[in-house]
C-alpha cells in the first residue's frame, strides 16, 4: 500500500472504520514511512481536541427552523420533475376528497342507520295487524253499476238512457244522451220514470266500497241492454 493509498484511509483509520486487513496495511505503512507517520500524528491530534470541545445544543428554534428545512428540502426532491408532480397532484386530491367525504359521510350513515333502526321497530309492531282473510277476493279498482233486475214491462220502441246509481242501487238521477233524443210525450216520460222506480240496480264500487255510479241502459221492448 502506497502512500497515497494510506493518506486516503487515515481519517477512517483514527474512527475505526476500516476493515481489518486494510488496517494492518495501514499500520506496517505507518511504521515504516516517516511523513505518513507525521501526517497520522497531526490528524489524531486534531480529532482529539475537536473530542475535547464542549458540546454546544442549538436553542429549541434553531432546531425547530432547522428540521423545517430539512423537511422541505426532502419534499422539493420526493416531488422533482413530471413525475413528482404527478404524485403530488394525486396527494393533494386524495387529501382533499377524505377531508370532504368525512364530514358529510359521518351524518348520512348516522341518518340512514337511525331510519333502518325505527323502520324496523315499526314493522316489528305492525306485524300481527294486517292478516289475510282466507275467503279475502281482490277486487278492481272501480267498477260500472249494472241492472240486477227489471220488471220488463216497457212500452218503447227503443229508449237509451244515462242513469245515476246512488250506493244503495237507486236511481237518483237520469239524462238523454247526445243523440239519442229524448220520449215524445211526458206521458211516456211519466212511464218510463214509473219503471226505473221498480228497476233494481247494483251500484258501482270504488276499491271494493260501493259509490255513486253513472250506467247507460238501451230499453227496448221486452229486454234492456246495459251499455255501461
Amino acid at each position: 500500500m502506497d502512500c497515497q493509498q494510506v493518506r486516503e484511509q487515515l481519517s477512517d483509520y483514527l474512527d475505526g472504520h476500516i476493515v481489518e486487513k486494510d488496517r494492518s496495511s495501514v499500520s506496517g505503512h505507518l511504521a515504516d514511512c516517516d511523513g505518513c507517520r507525521d501526517r497520522h500524528s497531526q490528524m489524531r491530534q486534531i480529532v482529539l481536541s475537536l473530542r475535547a470541545l464542549p458540546k454546544t445544543t442549538l436553542p429549541a428554534g434553531r432546531q425547530l427552523a432547522m428540521r423545517i428545512m430539512a423537511s422541505k428540502e426532502a419534499e422539493r426532491r420526493r416531488f422533482a420533475g413530471l413525475s413528482g408532480f404527478l404524485r403530488r397532484c394525486k396527494q393533494s386530491y386524495s387529501l382533499w376528497s377524505n377531508n370532504l367525504a368525512k364530514p358529510v359521510m359521518a351524518p348520512a350513515m348516522g341518518g340512514l342507520a337511525t331510519a333502518v333502526f325505527l323502520f324496523s321497530m315499526v314493522m316489528f309492531n305492525f306485524r300481527d295487524i294486517v292478516v289475510a282473510q282466507a275467503n279475502d277476493v281482490p277486487t278492481a279498482l272501480y267498477t260500472n253499476a249494472s241492472v240486477k233486475s227489471t220488471p220488463l214491462a216497457y212500452e218503447f220502441d227503443e229508449v237509451v238512457l244515462d242513469i245515476l246509481v246512488d250506493e244503495q242501487g237507486r236511481v237518483i238521477d237520469y239524462s238523454f244522451p247526445d243523440g239519442y233524443g229524448s220520449l215524445k210525450t211526458s206521458a211516456l216520460r211519466r212511464r218510463m220514470e214509473h219503471s226505473l222506480l221498480f228497476t233494481q240496480f247494483t251500484p258501482a264500487t270504488a276499491f271494493g266500497q260501493p259509490t255513486p255510479g253513472w250506467v247507460r241502459v238501451s230499453f227496448r221492448r221486452s229486454e234492456i241492454d246495459v251499455k255501461g
